[in-house]
């Protein structure tokens, strides 16, 4: 069992993707769609990236998912940001792994390898506390992937895209920041 606070991070892309919010507004920018905003939004936040493609590629697929989701309100738009980034992470790492290794291939030390390769392409210099949360995060997320490769070849693609969504939502844990800014803490079982 581990505990890991979700909160620097979602501070950390509230931030970096406050255009979502001002979007939700459509008089904001009336003449720009959801998906170029989103993107350059999240470009502008990543000068520190080492690989400018996969940033980029990242961010279109997180963007992706942002799209779909409710942006009413700030709590929404917090709600997406989690959920969308968790989404984007997993499905990156396992299409790279797939790509790069075969899940066949796989090993649990890969898929944590990949997990947290992820994390190091969103987030590149990372304070000791942003490691011990992608750390957790990914060791969460492994023994369900690896569980998931068992059965890939026996289930449909719609299947394991909702699966890996499941792992994400489980791994992202239902965080809500409290109120009394004390740290927020989810708990995982493997």
């Amino acid at each position: 069992m581990s505990a890991f606070s979700l909160k620097p991070m979602l501070i950390a892309v509230t931030v970096g993707l406050f255009s979502i919010s001002a979007y939700s507004d459509s008089t904001t920018q009336p003449n720009s769609s959801f998906q170029s905003v989103c993107i350059n939004s999240w470009m502008s936040k990543g000068e520190q990236a080492t690989d400018k493609v996969d940033y980029k590629n990242f961010g279109e697929k997180y963007c992706a998912c942002a799209s779909t989701q409710p942006l009413d309100n700030q709590e929404a738009i917090k709600k997406a940001i989690q959920l969308c980034l968790s989404r984007t992470l997993l499905h990156d790492a396992m299409d790279s792994l797939e790509e790069e290794i075969g899940l066949s291939d796989a090993k649990a030390a890969d898929l944590t390898e990949y997990c947290q390769d992820k994390w190091s392409l969103i987030y590149p210099k990372q304070t000791e506390e942003d490691k011990k949360f992608t750390t957790s995060y990914c060791e969460c997320a492994q023994p369900k992937l690896m569980e998931l490769i068992k059965k890939s070849e026996t289930i449909t693609d719609k299947e394991y895209d909702q699966s890996i969504d499941t792992i994400a939502g489980d791994c992202s844990g239902n965080v809500k920041e409290e109120q009394t800014g004390t740290s927020t803490t989810s708990t995982t079982t493997n």
